[in-house]
C-alpha cells in the first residue's frame, strides 16, 4: 500500500528534519550558555539537568511509546473506543507522578545541591512545574504518534526549542549577573516557559481531534483498557528510567570520585561539564536519526503485527537504513570535532581541547551501539516484550553504574569512565535483545553489507580528518569542503549497498507486506 509507505517515509523525514532543527537550536543554546556561565557553570547546569532528566523519565518515560503502540494496535483492530481511555489514563498517571516528584525537589532541593557539591540552587524549585508539563507533552505526542502523525510532535519540539533558546538565554543573561547559581536558575526558568508554550500548541490540536472520539460505556471494557495501558506503560517507564537514573547517579557521585583520582572539585566539575555539556551536545546529534527511525517504525510495526503480519522486510530495511545514516553521521562529527571546538568554544584549549577530542572519539562507538540498541528495543516494544526490556535494561544499567563509579576514581581513566559505562550498557542490551528477537522476528545483515558500510565510514573519516587539518583555507571553509569530500567518498564506496536497498525486488517485497 503506497499510502502506508508514504506515511512511513514522510514521518521519518519530518522527525529527522525537526530533530536536526532541535539539535542545532540546542547546540546554539549551549554555545552562548557555556560562554555566559563558563565551563564550571555549564557543569552545574548539567548536574541539575541530569537529575531533571531522570525525574522526567520516571514521570513519563514510557508514556509516549506505550500510547503510540496501544493506539496503533487499537486502530488495527478497529477498537477505537479504547483510545480515549488510554490517553486519560496516561495523563492522570504521569501528571500525578510528576507533581509528586516535583514536590520532593521543592522540599529537598537545597539538600540535594549541597550533596552534589554545588551548594544551594533555586533551579530545583522549578521542577514542581517542569515535570507535570513534561508529562502532558509526552502524553499528547504519544497520542498523535499512535495515529502515525509525526507532524504535531515535530512542530511542538521545534516550538519548545525556539522558546527555550530565546527565554533560556535571556533569563540566563539577566540572572547570571548575580552569579553562576542564579544564571543556571534563569536558564531553567526559560525551559519552563518553553514547555508551557509547547503544551498549549498540542492541546489546541488535540481539542480539534477529540471531537471525533468514540467513548466506551461498558465498565468491564473500561477496566480492561486501563489494565492494558498499565501493563504496557509501567515496565516501559521503569526501563526508560534506568539510563537517566544511572546518569543521575553519575551526577551525584562523579565529583567525589574524580576527587579520589586527584582532581580538585572545580576541575572535576569542569570535566563533567566538558563530557555532558560540551561533548555530549555535539556527539548526541546523530541520535536524531535513530530516534526518528524508531519513533516512526514503532506504531507501523505494531500495526502490522496486530493485523497478523510481522513486517520482516520493513524491519530489515529499517536497520540497514539506520546503519547507513548513523555510521557516517557519528564519525563525521568526530572527524570535525577538534576544529569545531576551536571555532565555537573560546575557553577550550590545550589539554582540555585534547580531552574533548578523545571523549568525542571514544564516545562515537557508544553512539553507534546506542542507536542499534534503540532500534532493537523498539522491535521488542512492538512485540509486547515490555518486561524483558525492563530486565535487560536494568542489567545494562547496573553494569554502567559500576564501571562509571569505580573507574572514574582511577587517575588514568577519570572522566572516560562515563564513556566506557555507556558502551557497556548499550552493548549488553544489544546482545540480550538480539538473543530474544531471533525467536520472534527474522532479519539479517550480510557480512558484505556490514563490511561495505564500515569500510566506507573509515575512508570517509580519514578523508575528512586529513583535509581539515591541512589548513588550506579559512577554518570554516576547510570544514565545509572536508565534509563535502567525505560525503562524496562515502556515497561512492557504499554505492552497491545503496543500490541493493532501493532495488525493485526489495521495494516489491515491502509492498507485499504493507
Amino acid at each position: 500500500m503506497s499510502k502506508f509507505k508514504s506515511r512511513l517515509g514522510a514521518g521519518a523525514f519530518v522527525l529527522i528534519l525537526s530533530g536536526m532543527v532541535c539539535k542545532v537550536l540546542g547546540a546554539l543554546f549551549r554555545l552562548p550558555l557555556t560562554n555566559l556561565l563558563g565551563i564550571e557553570g555549564i557543569g552545574v547546569f548539567q548536574l541539575i539537568m541530569s537529575l531533571y532528566s531522570f525525574a522526567l523519565v520516571v514521570t513519563c518515560g514510557g508514556i509516549t511509546n506505550s500510547l503510540s503502540k496501544l493506539i496503533s494496535s487499537a486502530r488495527a483492530r478497529n477498537d477505537d473506543g479504547k483510545i480515549g481511555v488510554y490517553l486519560k489514563r496516561a495523563i492522570l498517571i504521569s501528571v500525578g507522578i510528576g507533581l509528586a516528584i516535583g514536590i520532593v525537589f521543592l522540599l529537598f532541593g537545597r539538600m540535594i545541591g549541597n550533596f552534589q557539591g554545588i551548594g544551594s540552587n533555586k533551579s530545583y524549585l522549578l521542577f514542581v512545574f517542569m515535570l507535570p508539563l513534561g508529562a502532558g507533552l509526552s502524553a499528547f505526542r504519544g497520542f498523535f504518534q499512535g495515529y502515525e502523525n509525526m507532524l504535531p510532535t515535530a512542530i511542538s519540539q521545534v516550538v519548545e526549542q525556539v522558546f527555550k533558546f530565546v527565554f533560556g538565554l535571556l533569563f540566563a543573561f539577566y540572572f547570571g549577573r548575580m552569579g553562576i547559581a542564579e544564571g543556571v536558575f534563569g536558564a531553567f526558568l526559560g525551559i519552563t516557559l518553553s514547555e508551557i508554550v509547547s503544551i498549549v500548541f498540542l492541546f489546541v490540536l488535540f481539542f480539534v481531534k477529540s471531537k471525533n472520539f468514540k467513548h466506551l460505556s461498558d465498565m468491564s471494557q473500561l477496566k480492561f483498557a486501563r489494565k492494558e495501558f498499565d501493563k504496557a506503560n509501567f515496565p516501559l517507564m521503569l526501563s526508560a528510567s534506568i539510563l537517566p537514573l544511572v546518569n543521575a547517579f553519575d551526577g551525584l557521585v562523579i565529583i567525589q570520585q574524580l576527587a579520589k583520582a586527584g582532581f580538585s572539585s572545580g576541575f572535576a566539575t569542569k570535566l563533567f561539564g566538558l563530557q555532558t555539556g560540551v561533548v555530549g551536545a555535539i556527539l548526541n546529534f546523530p541520535l536524531i536519526i535513530s530516534m526518528a527511525v524508531t519513533t516512526t517504525l514503532l506504531p507501523n510495526i505494531s500495526y502490522l503485527i496486530s493485523r497478523g503480519t510481522g513486517g520482516k522486510n520493513t524491519i530489515e530495511r529499517g536497520i540497514k537504513i539506520l546503519l547507513f545514516l548513523i555510521l557516517p553521521a557519528t564519525f563525521g562529527m568526530v572527524a570535525v570535532s577538534k576544529p569545531l571546538f576551536v571555532l565555537v568554544y573560546k575557553d577550550l584549549n590545550g589539554a582540555m581541547l585534547e580531552t574533548a577530542y578523545q571523549l568525542m572519539f571514544y564516545g562515537g562507538f557508544s553512539i553507534i551501539f546506542t542507536a542499534v540498541m534503540q532500534y532493537l528495543v523498539m522491535l521488542l516494544q512492538a512485540n509486547g516484550e515490555f518486561r524483558f526490556i525492563l530486565l535487560i535494561t536494568a542489567f545494562g544499567g547496573f553494569a554502567k553504574a559500576m564501571l562509571s563509579f569505580f573507574l572514574s576514581a582511577v587517575p588514568t581513566i577519570n572522566i572516560f569512565a562515563l564513556v566506557l559505562g555507556n558502551i557497556a550498557l548499550s552493548s549488553i542490551v544489544c546482545i540480550l535483545a538480539l538473543s530474544k528477537l531471533k525467536r520472534i522476528v527474522s532479519f539479517r545483515l550480510t557480512f558484505s553489507e556490514v563490511f561495505t558500510l564500515l569500510f566506507g565510514t573509515l575512508c570517509m573519516f580519514l578523508v575528512v580528518a586529513t583535509f581539515i587539518n591541512c589548513n588550506y583555507f579559512h577554518p570554516i571553509l576547510n570544514l565545509l569542503i572536508g565534509v563535502g569530500l567525505g560525503v562524496v567518498v562515502y556515497i561512492v564506496l557504499t554505492t552497491p549497498f545503496i543500490l541493493k536497498i532501493v532495488s525493485r525486488k526489495n521495494l516489491n517485497q515491502t509492498k507485499k507486506i504493507v
